[in-house]
């Protein structure tokens, strides 16, 4: 995983999300305070007749799980699950998430046609170390791991080592890996293996050797800003700043096949005291007696921050494109986070660089709530129907008017080239939404106007001789 703050931050001083939130959870019982769900799953529509066109893989904490939001899930949406976590010890042993075996859990991916996956951790370096390179530890941890996998009739492994040496990040890695495959191959099924990897590689990682045995890379598309920082700052960033997502696949993955990349996103935010109400302030130490004495922990769940803080000032930072809070009381607060609009952001980043999919950390954080899975569903579901449109369309926007996004959708009758286009009111195109051969059918897009001025704008669209105007509204 990585960092960004401008602070000089150590190795010792960094803890990923995925480290903090198992130590946390672990130390802190969440259940004397249950966490309030904000919907039940009897608000949660499945549409059979759909498939999903990338790999959506989410990992599912043990502490989510003992909260009941799995029942949550929209399954139709979701081709992995991963189990967090199966953690390893120095010497191959392997600690059961709590609760496991979750029957219902397995029994209901079985049915839904959902890959479960389980998550070997380790956070340790030395321990890492051991288990990679001691040949005695590294085939019991092997067995363990295929025993689980056999036991429980599951698809595959996710390895999540972190703080890993910057010597064992080439050949231990390979090797260990290589010894996985080995003994993985050896049994009655062809298992999935994938491997957790930081957003940014420091040039200490070569990625493409740990392709050589592993089927894909799960990128930690955040903790870019956390518990660590001495500014507030976006878990997340698209763009902007020394380091941000775009550039980690530009270049960090650039020699990487990008089928075998799945980019993962945060549906939490982080919380902080701070100096001013100015966007990546200065923090304010919040426990000087606490070694993350700037960050009110743990990290907020998505569903949290939109019941619990949703009369707070909200703002959407142009550098990184991620939303943002911030309200006053003795301090200044801020929470950064991510919501529809900025996730949108992301999976159209991995739409156009043609990854094998996204995924999520973490799967109920969102706690029932349908903004997310619609997103995920408009994105990455291919609707199979044999009701093909009987005649062109161009719908009205939705919302009208609109601040941050809105949605404009359309129909075709026969398959044609697509020109939609936005213009001002002076007649100036200002973005281009669609410009490819579609074949007919029903069509959706979201336009994004956080560089659009308030005001009157029309969208037009052209397919073969149709051609239709409409008029909406931006106000800010």
């Amino acid at each position: 995983m990585l960092l960004v703050s401008s602070t000089l931050i150590t190795a010792q001083d960094f803890r990923s999300t995925h480290q903090v939130e198992s130590s946390y959870y672990l130390q802190n019982s969440i259940f004397n305070k249950p966490y309030v769900k904000q919907a039940s799953s009897t608000s949660l529509k499945k549409n059979t007749e759909a498939k999903l066109n990338k790999t959506v893989l989410g990992f599912l904490p043990w502490w989510e799980y003992k909260l009941g939001t799995h029942k949550n899930l929209r399954y139709d949406l979701l081709s992995h699950i991963a189990v967090f976590s199966f953690e390893a010890d120095s010497l191959g042993n392997l600690k059961d998430p709590l609760n496991w075996p979750w029957i219902d859990l397995i029994n209901t991916v079985a049915d839904k046609n959902v890959k479960l996956m389980i998550t070997i951790t380790n956070f340790n370096p030395d321990n890492i170390h051991k288990l990679m390179i001691d040949i005695g530890v590294r085939r019991k941890l092997l067995e363990n791991i295929r025993t689980r996998l056999l036991t429980y009739n599951l698809s595959g492994v996710i390895i999540d080592f972190e703080n890993i040496r910057d010597s064992d990040k080439e050949f231990a890695v390979r090797n260990f890996l290589d010894e996985l495959r080995k003994n993985l191959n050896s049994a009655t099924f062809s298992y999935e293996i994938a491997f957790a990897t930081p957003a940014v590689s420091f040039g200490k990682w070569v990625f493409p050797n740990i392709l050589e045995y592993a089927d894909y890379l799960f990128i930690m598309g955040y903790d870019f800003y956390g518990s660590w920082s001495s500014t507030t700052g976006p878990s997340a960033p698209l763009t902007g700043g020394f380091f941000n997502l775009t550039k980690s696949l530009n270049e960090d993955y650039s020699n990487v096949p990008s089928n075998k990349l799945i980019l993962g996103v945060p549906y939490y935010g982080n919380y902080w005291k701070t100096k001013s109400k100015e966007a990546y302030a200065t923090v304010t130490p919040y426990d000087s007696m606490s070694a993350t004495n700037n960050w009110v922990k743990p990290a907020l769940r998505y569903g949290e921050i939109v019941s619990s803080y949703n009369q707070k000032e909200k703002l959407f930072d142009g550098i990184s494109k991620t939303p943002w809070l911030r309200w006053q009381d003795t301090a200044w607060n801020q929470i950064w986070y991510d919501d529809s609009v900025s996730l949108e952001l992301k999976y159209d980043l991995a739409i156009n660089k043609n990854l094998k999919g996204v995924g999520i950390w973490a799967l109920g954080y969102d706690d029932g709530r349908t903004e997310l899975w619609n997103l995920i569903e408009r994105k990455f579901k291919t609707v199979v129907s044999s009701n093909i449109p009987v005649s062109f369309k161009l719908y009205q926007n939705y919302p009208n008017p609109f601040n941050l996004s809105t949605i404009i959708s359309w129909q075709l009758a026969v398959s044609s080239f697509v020109n939609l286009k936005i213009y001002d009111l002076l007649g100036r195109e200002v973005a281009t939404l669609v410009d490819e051969y579609k074949p007919a059918g029903v069509y959706v897009e979201t336009l994004h106007a956080t560089s659009l001025p308030s005001g009157v704008y029309f969208y037009r669209i052209s397919a073969g001789d149709y051609v239709q105007t409409k008029k909406m509204l931006v106000l800010k």
